[in-house]
């Protein structure tokens, strides 16, 4: 092979340049190009793993909806049975009502100081002394177990009386009820002991 011949001179500067151009092409097209393909099939995996993620998010949507509903009609019937502090005195006289209703005598009335019974609620202590007969007393214990509002009789003391010939028991108990703490100063203070003659 004699190198001094143009036309091989030509041919090996022809492999040569090719060889450059190959190298060239490799180091900045092809390389760079298949770490971008491997940058975009990650982007690809993880873009679908989200949206995945999303379309079982969505699927559960109406569920999620429906607890939600579910929530709020429990809390609007837990309000129902608490009254705030400001209808302390219609539900104190639902439980006279209640007595009328029966029929009973009062004769002590008097609701005690509010304290704390959760984070939310405080309870409010009734103490209420009736007479009236068997029958009376169960109507007004009905009576306020049907109350709109949650009243929970407690310590309920029976004994005869012969203070009224018509009336032939003595009832003393507790009414207890629950209002929903308003953050503020009681709007309705305790009312005083009231005697009935």
């Amino acid at each position: 092979m004699n190198f001094k011949d143009p036309k091989i001179q030509i041919s090996i500067g022809l492999v040569v340049l090719t060889l450059a151009l190959l190298g060239l092409f490799f180091k900045f097209s092809y390389q760079p190009a298949s770490q971008r393909i491997a940058q975009l099939s990650a982007d690809e995996s993880r873009l679908r793993q989200e949206l995945d993620q999303v379309r079982t998010a969505v699927a559960k949507l109406q569920e999620l909806e429906q607890q939600y509903r579910n929530l709020e009609k429990k809390w609007a019937q837990a309000q129902k049975l608490l009254p705030t502090d400001k209808e302390i005195p219609s539900l104190l006289k639902q439980i006279t009502n209640a007595g009328i209703e029966a029929q009973i005598k009062f004769v002590i009335f008097k609701p005690g100081q509010p304290a704390n019974a959760t984070a939310l609620s405080q309870s409010i202590p009734v103490n209420i002394t009736v007479i009236g007969n068997y029958q009376q007393i169960a109507v007004f214990l009905n009576n306020l177990g049907n109350l709109p509002r949650i009243v929970i009789p407690s310590n309920l003391k029976l004994v005869p009386t012969t203070e009224d010939p018509a009336r032939i028991i003595k009832a003393d108990l507790v009414a207890t009820t629950y209002v929903f703490k308003s953050g503020g100063a009681q709007s309705a203070q305790p009312t005083t002991t009231r005697r009935v003659q």
